[in-house]
């Protein structure tokens, strides 16, 4: 019974943990969302926020589970909570994983709006994915596609980007 009560303990210390991260990841996809102001990234941003939200919510409950198995006497009520922190452990990092990811497509995003980070492949999904008219997203394009051999001309083009996007 100790020992289910220590793996109760466990599970609930690594679904704080991962709701740790995954706090973090939606930090750094809203400081992306907000820094490149495009609407991918905004999605994403809530994407990061959401999965934070059920990692700490399962966080909350593996601890609960927790306390429970600390409390309990009869070893069947000890392994129950124990088994709900453990799953409660693994929805969190479950979690986690999807804000890391939603952080990541974040930054991909600003990274390429910009000129140091321009991939024509990663702009031009971006462009085709928008919520904006054909003739807009055949401009984009094309304004990116001549500009993308010239620095300045490329800068000022994904700052285009950026703006109808947003």
């Amino acid at each position: 019974m100790e020992e289910t009560t220590e793996a109760a303990n466990e599970a609930a210390d690594a679904a704080a943990d991962a709701a740790a991260v995954a706090a973090d990841a939606a930090a750094e996809a809203v400081q992306a969302s907000e820094q490149t102001g495009v609407t991918a990234t905004d999605a994403a941003a809530e994407e990061a926020e959401a999965a934070a939200e059920a990692a700490l919510d399962a966080a909350g409950r593996a601890a609960d589970a927790a306390a429970n198995a600390n409390s309990q006497d009869a070893p069947a009520a000890v392994e129950d909570s124990a088994d709900a922190a453990a799953s409660a452990a693994a929805e969190a990092a479950s979690a986690t994983g999807e804000a890391a990811d939603a952080a990541s497509v974040a930054a991909g995003i600003e990274a390429a709006l910009t000129p140091e980070g321009f991939d024509a492949g990663k702009v031009e999904e971006l462009i085709e994915s928008a919520s904006i008219s054909d003739a807009q997203k055949a401009t984009l394009k094309r304004l990116v596609e001549s500009a993308s051999s010239n620095p300045d001309l490329l800068r000022a083009a994904l700052d285009q980007v950026k703006s109808v996007m947003k």
